[in-house]
Order: structure tokens, then C-alpha cells, then sequence
């Protein structure tokens, strides 16, 4: 049975209910356009592994190894979508899709599980600035590059390991890094941690910055008593149910004589 994986260059919607309708708009707009630069950097990385069909690679006595369902692959190929089909659900193939979509920053959907794998995000931070460098003069460029403020600038240069730009593909964080050493910044690129982390941090901090009130003593020592008494009637119902359920259980289980 055929495996269907769409592969798509723009960012795609967050709510994956969304996607399918977004991937379908983009294959209409595309339909007989060229494939994109990345798309075909894509191709050129799959069939390096795993070649098309219509290539030569194969002989007719080992034309079954050839994963792609429709060739020439390159015509499931316009603007910036690709519709690829894999013959039968190859997990080694899909993995190596998955993985090289990722590298270029590609999103893939996989139609049969209605799953959507997005592709990782970046974030570029300062490191340190280079020596002997006029930071009027680097300001003067930050500022357009980055499209902020002066102030906003001068804080995020005395700021250890500020961010300089977020949620970026791979391609685009090397550049941006790239640009930052011209201008006499040190910058790296780190892997951006998920929206569900982030919500835990922001929690845990939040947590730890909110000032807890002082309870009073005498609300305290009333606190306490009140969960002393309630515990220990706990345990007197926990011990008598205990029992009561012994009990049951020997008279149900008794031998008795036959009649």
C-alpha cells in the first residue's frame, strides 16, 4: 500500500487542523511552477540515497528496491510543495525524509497518520563583542539589521548571552551569525526549546518570584490541629474498613460440609 508525505517550504499553521487545508491552497498556487531552490536541494539529498526509477539506477530484476512510488520523482516536485509517494511504508525511508526535510528546514506531512513534522527553530545569542571594535559605528548598523531601537540595542550589547532573534530556521541563524561577526559580534546558534518548556520555565519562575504571604500564627497552629484531627480519623475509618473486609473475606472463604 502506498505511502503519501507532503513536503512543504513555507511555515505552516500551528493548529494541525489547519495544515491540510494550508498545504492544499499551496499545491493549487504552485501547480506548474518550477520546484523551489530547497526543494530541489531536498531531492538531490534523497535520491543520492535512495535513486529515482527513472534514473537507470535500477535493473529490471532489482526495479522493486526503488522506494518512490511515482516517477520521475522530480515531476511530484512544483514551486514550493512536493506530493512524494513512497511505494509501502518504509520506516528506514521515511526517517531518512524525515531527517533531511529537517536539515533544510522543510515541514512534512504525513497524510496517513495526520501527523505534521515541523522542523526545528533557532535562536542566535551574543557571546561576547570583539575586541577594539567602535561600537557607535556597530550600533548605527544593529539597529536597521535588527529593527529596534538604539536603547534596545545598547541593552541587549550589555546583556550576558542576550537573544538576539528567535524561532529562525537553520540557514537563516547561521546567516544572521555570520553578519553579527562582520558587524564585531560573537554569536551562536542554539537549538530553541519547545513552547512546552518554555511555559514550564516561565511557571517555575513565576512560581518562585510570587511573595507568599504570612500566615498568621494562630491560623497556623488552628491549620495544623484540624489536619491532625482529620488524619487521624482517617486512619480509624482505614483500620475499621480494614477489618470489616477481614472479616467478609473469612466467611466467604470458610470450608463448610457437604450436605
Amino acid at each position: 500500500m502506498s505511502y503519501i508525505l507532503k513536503v512543504v517550504v513555507p511555515p505552516v499553521p500551528s493548529d494541525n487542523l489547519s495544515v491540510r487545508g494550508f498545504a492544499n491552497t499551496l499545491a493549487h498556487t504552485s501547480m506548474d511552477l518550477p520546484p523551489s531552490a530547497r526543494l530541489l536541494q531536498f531531492y538531490d539529498a534523497i535520491t543520492a540515497r535512495y535513486p529515482c526509477a527513472s534514473s537507470g539506477a535500477y535493473s529490471r530484476a532489482s526495479a522493486a528496491a526503488c522506494p518512490w512510488g511515482d516517477t520521475p520523482l522530480l515531476d511530484c516536485l512544483t514551486g514550493d510543495i512536493g506530493v512524494i509517494t513512497l511505494s509501502y511504508k518504509n520506516i528506514e525511508v521515511l526517517s531518512f525524509v524525515l531527517r533531511r526535510a529537517g536539515a533544510l528546514s522543510l515541514t512534512v506531512i504525513d497524510t496517513q497518520a495526520g501527523l505534521v513534522y515541523r522542523p526545528a527553530r533557532f535562536r542566535v545569542v551574543l557571546t561576547s563583542l570583539q575586541k577594539n571594535v567602535n561600537t557607535g559605528a556597530m550600533l548605527d548598523k544593529l539597529v536597521p539589521l535588527l529593527k529596534c531601537t538604539r536603547e534596545q540595542a545598547v541593552a541587549m550589547l550589555g546583556t550576558p548571552n542576550a537573544v538576539v532573534r528567535g524561532r529562525l530556521d537553520h540557514v537563516t541563524a547561521q546567516r544572521l551569525v555570520a553578519t553579527m561577526h562582520l558587524l564585531g559580534c560573537n554569536c551562536s546558534v542554539e537549538k530553541e526549546p519547545s513552547r512546552s518548556a518554555q511555559k514550564a520555565a516561565a511557571n517555575v519562575t513565576a512560581t518562585q518570584a510570587a511573595p507568599r504571604a504570612p500566615v498568621p500564627r494562630a491560623r497556623a497552629a488552628a491549620r495544623s490541629g484540624f489536619a491532625l484531627a482529620y488524619k487521624s480519623a482517617v486512619n480509624r475509618a482505614v483500620h475499621f474498613m480494614q477489618g470489616l473486609l477481614e472479616r467478609l473475606w473469612e466467611r466467604m472463604t470458610a470450608t463448610r460440609p457437604y450436605s
